[in-house]
């Protein structure tokens, strides 16, 4: 995964290389063989192929402008399109799947255009390696937000013991240590996103123990931090 940062430098941010370097360090060293879930990933494909070589996009907004920024970016990236296969049809449990060479290696990107707060793909029903979030507010009325407890504890659920959570704009926890959830926090680094909030930075957990309650929790910690929100707000 360092040797696919060291071909991004030209595409990156410089203020985003050294954390995505330390994030593709912790995950070789890892070596978990399980796909990579990218929640509202949009087209966002040079960020992606840092995290490994199958890839699951999960985003319901405009789904053939969000197919066309996804080759667009794998030929931004210096990556070329092996094959495309389409399964059924999108927005109904039907995927999109693309074959891509990058850095000699071959990667699998599969596309469902669905709403990543409700839906979990098949090939991640045994878990997955990574996690990944970035500016997790939804696009449309109709989704709801990938910050809510039920989505999050739902996506956690997922990881593997050893895997990653990484996000940027949807904390883990805002009260409660990490630690509390399972999880413990490795990096911490600028990492680029469209958002209104620019110097906003990017997490990475590492999963260190299934918590059976993580709902619950997720659920407390956001009342306590709302809780002391509104105490801030009477003061």
């Amino acid at each position: 995964m360092k040797k696919r940062v060291k071909a991004l430098r030209n595409i990156l941010e410089p203020e985003e290389i050294n954390f995505m370097f330390r994030v593709a360090e912790e995950i070789e060293k890892a070596n978990i063989n399980l796909p990579v879930l990218y929640a509202g990933s949009g087209g966002d494909v040079e960020h992606a192929v840092i995290l490994g070589d199958k890839l699951i996009f999960v985003d319901s907004h405009l789904p053939e402008t969000t197919l066309t920024e996804i080759r667009n970016n794998i030929d931004k990236i210096g990556g070329e399109i092996i094959e495309e296969q389409k399964v059924g049809e999108l927005g109904l449990g039907g995927r999109h799947i693309i074959s891509f060479e990058f850095c000699n290696d071959l990667i699998e990107l599969i596309y469902y255009a669905e709403d990543a707060t409700k839906f979990i793909p098949h090939e991640v029903k045994e878990g997955c390696s990574v996690y990944f979030v970035k500016v997790p507010h939804p696009k449309e009325p109709k989704v709801g937000s990938l910050t809510s407890p039920e989505s999050l504890s739902r996506a956690l659920k997922l990881v593997a013991l050893g895997g990653f959570y990484l996000e940027r704009e949807c904390p883990l926890c805002r009260v409660l240590r990490p630690e509390d959830l399972g999880f413990i926090k490795v990096a911490s680094g600028y990492i680029s996103a469209l958002s209104v909030n620019y110097n906003a930075k990017g997490n990475l957990y590492k999963k260190i123990r299934n918590v059976e309650n993580i709902y619950d929790l997720l659920k407390l910690d956001w009342n306590l931090y709302r809780n002391a929100i509104c105490s801030k707000d009477h003061l």
